[in-house]
């Protein structure tokens, strides 16, 4: 059953913890096994009894419980009672349950706090929800350790933050990794969004500077400058001398990597933003057209629904016609039929009078029906074309709110291209401004 699965995987992490040998633990782990376990017995009889009430119940299901209502109602309760007691005893043992992972965890940070790492471990991998929080617990442990590429393996499963990024680039660090340090920085500064993070990532990719650096990144400067310069944009609006220092930054960079003047190098990057400003323009009318002939695939889709939609109507309209004789039609048989059946009653000396009757009623329905059909032809017409009209009309309104509609529908399409123009335009004057103010 679920609940004596609940208390075996309670009770072997409670006997496991209780090992601890932490006499401030051991005592609350030791009273809560005690319950554990009286809970468990308490659990064991409504549990059987209950087992016994359902085989029980079901013999009165279907026809042998015909008879025996009161006797199903008082299993009924009873079982109702038993269920009762046992969920209430369930609940019991997943908070026991809760609390025991609580305090194996709390075991496992004591050990940890203490320099024993390999208990802690232990410890913590006896947590059922080996959630991020746990993970780096393990992690910082197996770091303890020095045990570094086991600590990256756990950081490595926990939800991607820059925060997680930063331990594993110190781990990396610290195992004499600086390829992999420097992989794992860029990681994090790329792109940058300047927070606390990226900061420290971004002091640190420059203290971690080894013999093969170049080798391994040919082309580290200009990423670095790229972020120093990302750095400027963000810092721009609340720091103009912040952004200064960090577009500086950025230019000397890239001096040291093309060997140039730093006004020279400025520049550069000026033409390169306005080159990315134009390119985003170019993008943009480029989707001014594929936005207008969407427009016109929209239009044109809707002028040929109209066309199908009046094409079905002019189909119905001729089908109009056939479906009232057929109508018609179909009166007449049912009359001739009516009447063919009132002469065979009316012929036969064992007919009833009863009969009769009714075999005159339907005559005079049959007819009554034939002079409505004859009569409401122009009403039958119109219902049979109702549809294929309606469908007409509906494809013109679709074809006039699409008219209407045709500056917000292009405005739409091109909204995201319109977005990154601009802001191609806005980092393309930050820039000139940067470089007018320090070259």
């Amino acid at each position: 059953m679920k609940s004596n699965n609940i208390i075996k995987t309670a009770l072997v992490l409670t006997l496991a913890a209780s090992t601890c040998g932490f006499a401030a633990n051991e005592s609350d782990i030791e009273n809560l096994e005690k319950k554990l376990i009286f809970i468990e017995n308490q659990l064991f009889t409504p549990e059987l009894r209950l087992d016994d009430l359902h085989k029980e119940r079901s013999q009165y299901d279907g026809i042998s419980g015909w008879f025996k209502g009161s006797k199903k109602k008082a299993l009924d309760a009873e079982i109702e009672k038993q269920e009762s007691e046992v969920n209430k005893l369930a609940n019991e043992m997943n908070k026991l349950s809760s609390d025991i992972q609580s305090m194996v965890f709390e075991v496992a940070k004591t050990f940890e706090g203490k320099g024993n790492y390999d208990k802690a471990i232990e410890y913590y991998m006896k947590v059922s929800n080996l959630n991020d929080t746990v993970r780096a617990r393990i992690a910082a442990c197996y770091k303890a350790k020095k045990d570094y590429q086991q600590a990256i393996r756990w950081l490595m499963d926990m939800s991607r933050t820059d925060s997680t990024l930063l331990e594993v680039v110190d781990c990396y660090h610290l195992d004499k990794c600086p390829k992999q340090a420097i992989h794992w920085l860029f990681e994090i500064l790329e792109p940058f969004q300047n927070n606390a993070a990226e900061k420290t990532a971004l002091k640190l990719i420059e203290e971690y500077k080894y013999s093969d650096l170049l080798y391994d990144y040919p082309n580290y400067y200009t990423r670095l400058s790229d972020i120093y310069i990302d750095k400027a944009f963000a810092n721009y609006k609340n720091s103009v001398g912040t952004a200064n220092s960090d577009y500086k930054k950025a230019v000397e960079l890239r001096c040291q990597e093309n060997n140039e003047a730093a006004s020279t190098v400025s520049m550069k990057i000026v033409s390169a933003y306005q080159g990315k400003y134009t390119e985003a323009l170019e993008i943009l009318n480029r989707q001014k057209e594929a936005a207008e002939r969407n427009y016109q695939d929209k239009l044109r889709n809707a002028e040929n629904e109209i066309s199908d939609a009046e094409h079905r109507l002019r189909r119905a309209i001729a089908d109009s016609e056939r479906h009232y004789m057929d109508m018609v039609r179909n009166a007449d048989m049912a009359l001739k039929r009516a009447e063919d059946n009132l002469r065979r009653i009316e012929s036969n000396p064992e007919s009833t009078q009863q009969q009769k009757d009714s075999a005159r009623r339907s005559v005079d329905n049959a007819r009554r029906e034939i002079e409505r059909v004859r009569r409401e032809k122009p009403r039958i017409i119109h219902d049979y074309l109702r549809p294929y009209e309606n469908r007409v009309k509906e494809a013109k309104d679709e074809k006039d709110k699409l008219v209407r509609d045709r500056t917000n529908i292009i405005e739409k399409y091109i909204a995201p291209y319109k977005k990154e123009a601009n802001k191609a335009k806005d980092l393309m004057t930050i820039i000139k401004n940067l470089h007018s103010a320090n070259y």
